[in-house]
């Protein structure tokens, strides 16, 4: 009950906020449209150095699926205070939003403007670093998903960055350090929205150029620095998280195994990515959303976890990367956030 009222005042004070802001009445149905904002503002930012702590342990705490509306409703509000109740227990050192954060906004109340400017102040405030990747609902209507990621570049503690000249709102990567040495990396690759040229498969999928660049990034990686491992977040799956479900080992710990993924999220023109992953022999775990699970789920397969994100509404996931660790299986452990 304390929670509820909570919450409650919480939307009262935001709709307060949102109407009232600057004596201008800011008015749901224009939609926030931000359409065009990566035309005029550039998105290649600057990544900070991260480190690890003194065990060689970096932390990790995931939010997926949040489909926000206008910032303002219960279910906005409640989500929001969900996320900012978990960061402050686990002091992470880095919250990765795993995509979907916006709702597609086709129908409606919808304000794609106003639940930026709140989300990225919220982090902001808390002064918690946070790395975007798009969903397939972020860009679907009042703005691509390039403009999202334009957008909240502004904001100091959002990590996101659109490379030019390659398909997608989101590609970009962040190392991680152990005292001057980079021993780990963290990869972020925009899964793009929906594939109107196939009626069978209308989930978004990798696009070649997007696959040549996330090849070259950990090829350049792997040169420059040697033997280092890598996580990788997506917001929709490959072939291999089936695979995995079905001859993988599960992450016992809390976690249920990772099933077959249902066949509407079959999305086999994402199998050159798995390539990639494959060949390149480094990478120890490729977590995504999208899914809806009503529970976090992982299993481990050839070398690699592959973890399946619940809808943040539902529970949290908390991940720790030993970087120091011999192998891939030992490198991380997982922690669901009920």
């Amino acid at each position: 009950m304390k929670a509820f009222f909570s919450v409650f005042l919480a939307t009262l004070t935001a709709i307060f906020n949102f109407f009232f802001t600057d004596g201008s009445v800011r008015q749901l149905i224009d939609k926030g449209d931000i359409t065009g904002y990566s035309e005029t503002v550039n998105a290649d930012k600057e990544m900070p150095v991260f480190s690890t702590d003194e065990n060689g342990d970096f932390t990790i705490l995931q939010f997926t699926d949040t489909h926000f509306t206008t910032g303002l409703s219960y279910n906005d509000i409640s989500v929001m205070q969900t996320m900012k109740a978990q960061v402050e227990e686990y002091n992470p050192d880095l919250v990765v939003m795993l995509g979907d954060m916006i709702d597609d906004g086709e129908t409606g109340a919808f304000n794609k403007e106003y639940i930026l400017e709140t989300v990225g102040t919220m982090f902001d405030e808390m002064e918690q670093y946070w790395a975007y990747i798009p969903g397939n609902n972020d860009g679907i209507a009042h703005g691509t998903s390039a403009d999202v990621t334009a957008y909240l570049s502004q904001f100091d503690y959002c990590l996101c960055a659109d490379v030019a000249n390659v398909s997608g709102g989101a590609q970009y990567s962040i190392d991680i350090r152990n005292g001057e040495t980079v021993v780990h990396s963290l990869v972020f690759l925009d899964t793009m929205d929906y594939d109107d040229e196939d009626e069978e498969h209308i989930y978004g999928y990798v696009h070649a150029d997007q696959v040549k660049w996330c090849e070259d990034e950990i090829n350049a990686k792997l040169e420059n620095y040697g033997d280092i491992s890598m996580s990788v977040f997506i917001h929709e799956n490959t072939p291999a998280f089936a695979e995995a479900g079905l001859y993988g080992e599960a992450y016992s710990e809390g976690y249920s195994p990772l099933d077959e993924m249902e066949e509407k999220y079959n999305i086999p023109k994402n199998k050159p990515l798995d390539d990639v992953f494959e060949n390149a022999g480094c990478v120890g775990l490729v977590s995504m959303g999208h899914a809806h699970p009503s529970e976090n789920k992982c299993s481990f397969y050839n070398g690699t976890y592959y973890h399946v994100a619940a809808q943040t509404k539902t529970m949290g996931s908390f991940v720790t990367i030993h970087t120091s660790a011999e192998n891939t299986r030992e490198m991380y452990d997982f922690v669901s956030i009920k």
